[in-house]
């Protein structure tokens, strides 16, 4: 011992090499039992979410499953409607075309109630022998036309009139003006003149067939009554042609 240096203190302590083996062995047991609780619990989380995620995947597709089965009922719904929808514009459309046609039957039917009122009781300037009516129309053929010439007598209808009717088709041959007979045009008319005889209305019908490049322009009727009475009734119509029907 040197006077005056800093001594340090000595311990003496047993030697107890097993003891030393122990305390490193449990040691070594406490840092295994940390990483096994660690990766226990890794382990645990991982299943957890695992199965987390396995509940939210089935309630998804049980999701899926509902959604695809209101899609269906939907789609079937909507092809319902279609299919409902079509079906009242069908019935629509019929009862519109029914209205139609029931409102050209109903105007028809006017048109023949005057007229048959005109015929059986005429006023006082409404007298005598006439031309009621004179239509063409087309035919399925498109050179063939069908006509309708309808004659009445708004007089004594208790006598009967007759005569004989000219109906003339007027129009350009090319440059050339020309007067056609009825007689020419329809195999239905044999006389230059139709005869009539009748106490109310006659109606002479037919068909006609246009010669090839000839432009009708109008329809020439005369009408000739024979007899004590006997009078000359003329009427022009315009060239107008109804649809075929």
């Amino acid at each position: 011992m040197v006077k005056g240096s800093k001594q340090d203190q000595l311990e003496i302590v047993s030697y107890s090499p097993m003891e030393r083996f122990v305390r490193r062995a449990a040691f070594l047991l406490f840092l295994i039992v940390i990483v096994l609780a660690g990766f226990g619990y890794g382990q645990y989380q991982g299943w957890e979410e695992r199965r987390s995620a396995v509940i939210e995947r089935d309630e998804l597709r049980a999701t899926l499953t509902e959604l695809e089965k209101e899609n269906e009922e939907a789609r079937q719904k909507v092809a319902v409607l279609s299919r409902g929808n079509q079906i009242d514009q069908k019935t629509y459309a019929e009862v519109r075309n029914t209205i139609t046609e029931l409102n050209a039957r109903i105007a028809q039917l006017e048109n023949e109630v005057t007229f048959y009122k005109r015929v059986m009781a005429p006023s006082s300037e409404d007298k005598g022998l006439r031309v009621e009516s004179w239509a063409v129309a087309k035919t399925l053929n498109p050179s063939r036309f069908s006509f309708k010439l309808v004659l009445t007598q708004v007089a004594d209808n208790n006598n009967f009139i007759e005569g004989r009717a000219l109906v003339s088709v007027v129009g350009l041959q090319g440059t050339t003006r020309r007067v056609l007979p009825l007689r020419d045009l329809s195999p239905d008319v044999k006389d230059l003149g139709v005869r009539f005889r009748f106490r109310f209305f006659q109606n002479v019908s037919g068909e006609m067939v246009l010669p090839k490049g000839f432009k009708p322009e109008k329809i020439e009727v005369i009408l000739q009554s024979t007899g004590r009475k006997a009078m000359r009734v003329e009427k022009n119509y315009e060239w107008s042609v109804q649809e075929a029907v």
